[in-house]
């Protein structure tokens, strides 16, 4: 592996991360609060509960890193462009690839975004509305809100759509968040630290 230019690190988007991550996790505690949603009820109360959550989260795992691997080699010209965008992206933010940063990332992503989407969007407006409904809109807003382009938005819809699906199977809010964690985790690792030699077209 070549060595990295040490004046290509990038704390600030590090920090940035972090703020980022952070402040959508204390957003979803203070909506919680104001719309009187339960998060604590949405979590497992036995350690069972979380060993069986933390499983199954895992697991959900292997169908978004399948199509994140179909992705990597997909040759159509949209997915290659949002693939060469994602990955300046990552670089850019985190060029060295530190672990440790990229895991605490990823953790905050899991946990903070679920917190919010999951167990607080989804639940609220599934409550006024259905399920399915509740579903529909939290997936439509986790999309925009990652919406880097069109077909981002799309997958990322997707995405959001199958994680909620997940907490409606298991009314267990633990395996959405290892699921997006774990997933987050493996992708910044990719994206940052593989193939640190090729040129991206």
């Amino acid at each position: 592996m070549a060595d990295i230019d040490p004046e290509r690190e990038n704390p600030a988007g590090f920090r940035l991360a972090v703020m980022v991550e952070g402040g959508l996790g204390l957003a979803a505690l203070g909506l919680a609060k104001l719309c009187g949603v339960s998060l604590r009820e949405q979590f497992p109360t036995t350690p069972r509960g979380f060993f069986e959550g933390a499983i199954l989260g895992a697991v959900a795992t292997l169908p978004m890193l399948a199509l994140f691997w179909w992705m990597l080699d997909a040759s159509w010209r949209p997915l290659v462009e949002l693939r060469t965008q994602v990955q300046l992206m990552a670089r850019e933010l985190f060029p060295r690839g530190r672990l440790a940063e990229l895991a605490t990332i990823a953790a905050l992503a899991g946990v903070s975004e679920e917190l919010l989407f999951r167990g607080v969007l989804q639940s609220v407006v599934g409550d006024w509305t259905s399920p399915m409904v509740g579903l529909a809109v939290a997936s439509l807003i986790f999309g925009g809100l990652h919406a880097v382009s069109r077909l981002y938005f799309l997958l990322a819809t997707l995405i959001g759509i199958y994680l909620g699906w997940s907490l409606l199977a298991s009314h267990n809010l633990l395996v959405p968040m290892i699921a997006h964690g774990l997933y987050d985790f493996v992708a910044l690792v990719y994206l940052t630290r593989g193939q640190k030699n090729e040129t991206i077209p």
